[in-house]
Order: C-alpha cells, then sequence, then structure tokens
C-alpha cells in the first residue's frame, strides 16, 4: 500500500492543524465528507444464505455473489457477530478501516456485511472464525480470511483484495490504490485551505483589503480544486465500479461526541449513514440485481 512521504504527512497536518483544535486536539480531526465518501469502507447489511435448522447453504450461493458472478464481478463479505462487544468491534472496524487505500481497493467490489448474531446455523459454522472475510473474484471463486479475536490485519485484507482482483482491474488494484490516493490527498489539502480561506473572507468585513486578499486565495484554491477533480475524473474513466448500494454504511468512522455518534456505528442491522458517490460517479458499472458497493 502507498506510503506517505514524511514531508506529505507534515504539510498535510499543517494544512489541518485548525480542525483538529476545532475538534478538541488529540491528533484526530473530522475529515470532510467529500474525503470519507471517496476513502471509507461501507458495507450493505444482508441476510445470510438459507439454513435448514443446523444445516445452511454455501456463501457462494447468496443472490449478491451469484449475481456478481454473472457480471463478472468480485464481492467481499463480511461476518461479524453483533452481540460481541461494542466497543471492542467498533475500535476493531476504525482500526482496520482507518487507511485509505484499503477503502479505496474496496470500491472495486460489492460489500456486505452479515450479523452471525441474526444467523444462528451461520455463526456454528463461522463463529471460530470471525471476524471473517470472504473475497469473491471476479469467476466467483472464495478466499477466506480469519481475524479471529477482534485483530486487525490490514495489510493481510488490502493483499487479498489485489489478490482477487489480479486479472480484472488492471494493471494492479495496488497501483489504482497508490494514485489515487495521492489525487485524494491532495484534494483534502486543498479542501482545507479553502475552508480557511473563506472562514477568512467571512471575518473581513468591511476592510477592503483583506476582503480582496481572501477572495484572491478562494479563487486560487477553487481553480486548483478543479484542476484536481478533472484528474480524479479523467483516471476514473478509465476503471469501471460496481455503484453503490443506496443503504450501505460505513463501517469504521470514528465516534465524534462518544457511543453512538458516528455513521454506522452500531451493531450490523443498527441503521447509520448512507454512503454517498461522494461525486466520483465517472466510469461506475451497474450493480448486479439486490448488489451492494463498498466504494
Amino acid at each position: 500500500m502507498r506510503s506517505v512521504s514524511f514531508a506529505s504527512a507534515v504539510a498535510l497536518c499543517l494544512c489541518l492543524a485548525p480542525e483538529m483544535l476545532a475538534q478538541g486536539g488529540g491528533g484526530r480531526w473530522r475529515r470532510p465528507e467529500e474525503i470519507t465518501n471517496r476513502t471509507g469502507a461501507f458495507f450493505t447489511d444482508i441476510a445470510g444464505p438459507t439454513a435448514d435448522g443446523d444445516k445452511v447453504a454455501d456463501l457462494a450461493t447468496l443472490e449478491l455473489a451469484r449475481t456478481a458472478k454473472s457480471a463478472n464481478q468480485m464481492v467481499v463479505l463480511y461476518l461479524v457477530d453483533g452481540g460481541d462487544d461494542q466497543d471492542t468491534r467498533e475500535q476493531f472496524e476504525s482500526t482496520l478501516f482507518a487507511n485509505d487505500e484499503l477503502g479505496i481497493e474496496l470500491k472495486f467490489f460489492h460489500c456486505a456485511r452479515i450479523d452471525l448474531a441474526k444467523e444462528p446455523a451461520l455463526k456454528t459454522k463461522y463463529t471460530k472464525q470471525a471476524p471473517l472475510f470472504v473475497v469473491f473474484d471476479a469467476s466467483g471463486k472464495p478466499v477466506e480470511l480469519s481475524m479471529s479475536g477482534y485483530k486487525p490485519q490490514t495489510s493481510a485484507l488490502s493483499k487479498l483484495l489485489e489478490k482477487q482482483a489480479a486479472g480484472t482491474v488492471k494493471p494492479s488494484l495496488a497501483g489504482f490504490a497508490k494514485t489515487y490516493g495521492g489525487i485524494i490527498q491532495d484534494l483534502e489539502q486543498v479542501l482545507s485551505k479553502k475552508k480557511q480561506a473563506l472562514q477568512k473572507q467571512a471575518k473581513a468585513g468591511g476592510d477592503q483589503g483583506k476582503r480582496a486578499e481572501a477572495d484572491k486565495d478562494v479563487k486560487a484554491l477553487e481553480a486548483e480544486e478543479q484542476k484536481i477533480l478533472t484528474k480524479e475524473k479523467d483516471l476514473l474513466s478509465k476503471v469501471r465500479l460496481p455503484e453503490r448500494d443506496a443503504k450501505a454504511q460505513r463501517v469504521g468512522a470514528p465516534r465524534w461526541g462518544g457511543r453512538g455518534g458516528a455513521p454506522g456505528g452500531g451493531a450490523p442491522g443498527a441503521g447509520g449513514g448512507a454512503g454517498a458517490g461522494g461525486g466520483t460517479g465517472s466510469g461506475r458499472g451497474a450493480a448486479p440485481a439486490g448488489g451492494t458497493n463498498g466504494g
């Protein structure tokens, strides 16, 4: 996955410092929705496969898996027990999905979450492996990755996604994530600078000199933002991303202001913020019927 240079990290922190302070410091800041919509991990809650008593059908029989296979698209299933400790589960998810490039890679997959607490037969089968990720390639072949004990393995999940996407995403999923991650980082810096310039503009009041300077800064930053968005549109036009399901919710979002403060922060199936497209609709392919997408 993409490594951010020390200089870039320092520059980003300097740009976001005022927002970090506004959120109470501590090195955390509320990122703009324009950014989290592009980098967040979005999953749709679905029911498990058909069960008959303690017998349950294979995950490959799910409608999502079958329709994605017929459309030559990929799927990520996230099996987790909603009955487990909420703090433990949310800390696991926030750590696992903190990496922007993992969120970008998930955009190529239909992402769904299954609550084992609501699926007794499925829970019996997978309880020792959960939290469990099952990643289907475009041919419908699944590979499992267990994170039993709520031990996040961001790198392992990313490598699995890249392996399953090989031959489907060209030249490579990792390469796309690195390139797109850089564009998003540039956009975040510009958005932060523009927010500060707009604040100066608002505070200028009747001071014509300060207002003229602020107006100039805002205009320049808006032009820079448009250049970045054009670069993004060009990149996305070269790939085919499945549509994000309207019911998808972000998983792993930081909780602001205590428990339940973040979209998608509750138990699986508990609702939460629906994921928007983030204004990056170029190059998207149609989703299979009943399909879901993580990006």
